[in-house]
This record gives structure tokens, sequence and C-alpha cells, in this order.
């Protein structure tokens, strides 16, 4: 799994940016075009990333902020919502946008977004309203990579994304104080055996 890019604009235009990675790659990844005028004037950059292959063909999107990749994430896992569908959505609005458009039903913003229906923007509001609070918003950037390395570690051992995220948000959530990568680590799995 690619979790992020570091390295040297070597091409850019709105929504697509060619990496120079230092290390003989040039990494071609999408991203927002609303990021468009932020990254253009930069050198060096990193970004969020989430791989994804379909069929024949292999996809690097990538995220100035967690909070756009996060959402990207919670997007991709609904049925009928693609890469490229997610990536509209964040070129169109800012998160705290999607966010209130989301939790109060709001059809017709979503069906604004190019390829919308309004069967898709329905589903879209059923599978996410409420679970868009993105406690990243009350946390640092330390404490978000922590939820991501914490999942990333479950999945190693075997666990499903899916079934032990709640349980790393939740236990996160718990314990603000806490910065040991261990010993949060050691509590979910203690949890998720008594599940």
């Amino acid at each position: 799994m690619i979790a992020g890019v570091k390295g040297t604009i070597c091409q850019i235009s709105p929504g697509e940016v060619w990496v120079d990675t230092g290390c003989g790659f040039i990494v071609h990844v999408f991203y927002p075009v609303s990021s468009y005028s932020t990254l253009k004037n930069e050198k060096e950059i990193l970004l969020h990333t989430v791989f994804r292959h379909k069929e024949e063909e292999s996809y690097l999107y990538g995220f100035i902020s967690l909070k756009e990749k996060t959402f990207f994430e919670k997007m991709i896992s609904i049925s009928g919502v693609g890469g490229k569908t997610a990536l509209s959505f964040i070129s169109a609005f800012s998160i705290p946008e999607l966010t209130d458009a989301i939790n109060s039903g709001d059809v017709s913003k979503l069906i604004s977004i190019p390829g919308i229906g309004k069967k898709t923007a329905q589903r879209i509001i059923l599978e996410l309203t409420g679970k868009l609070d993105f406690e990243e918003d009350k946390m640092d950037d330390k404490m978000v990579k922590m939820k991501e390395d914490l999942v990333s570690g479950m999945v190693n051992l075997g666990f499903l994304s899916r079934s032990v995220t709640g349980t790393v948000e939740k236990m996160v959530k718990e314990n603000p104080e806490e910065t040991s990568f261990e010993v949060l680590f050691k509590r979910i799995l203690k949890q998720i055996r008594k599940i």
C-alpha cells in the first residue's frame, strides 16, 4: 500500500501531478482540482495517497490533508461511487460543506456534481449520515496518523480494515491523552478479542 508520495513536482495540471520521488520513480497522482492553486506554487510536496486498482488499470489519488483522504475513503466504500466521482466531490466542495450536505440530506447539492444522479446521492446520504463527524477536526495530525497506523497494524495481523476501524476510532477517542502506539494497539487487540 502506498500511504503517501513525497518528492518534487516535475509536471502539474489541474487534477493531475507527476512527482519525482528521487528514487528513480516518477509517480502520476490524481488530486482534487481545488488543491491546484496550492500545489502549483510548490516544488517539494507530500500527498497522502489512496491506491485503487480497477480491472486492468491502477490509480493513485493524493490529498494535501488527511481529512480529505479520510472522506475519500468513506466515499469509495459506497457501492457505485468510484475514485473519480469521490474526487469530484472534494474538488467541488470543502469537507465541512460536504459533511453538512450529507448530514442534512441535501440531495440537490450532491446532484450538482456532474455524473451524480438522485439515487446515488440518496445512497451516499443513507450510508454516510452521522458517520462524518471527523474527529480529526479536534485532533492534531499526529493523532490522525496514529489512527491510521493502528488500523494498518491490525490489518497486518489479518483483521479486516472495516471490522477494526470503529474499534480503533473509539479507543483513540476514549484515550485522548495516550500517545503510545504500543499501549493503544494492545488495548485494541484486547477489546477485539472480547467481541
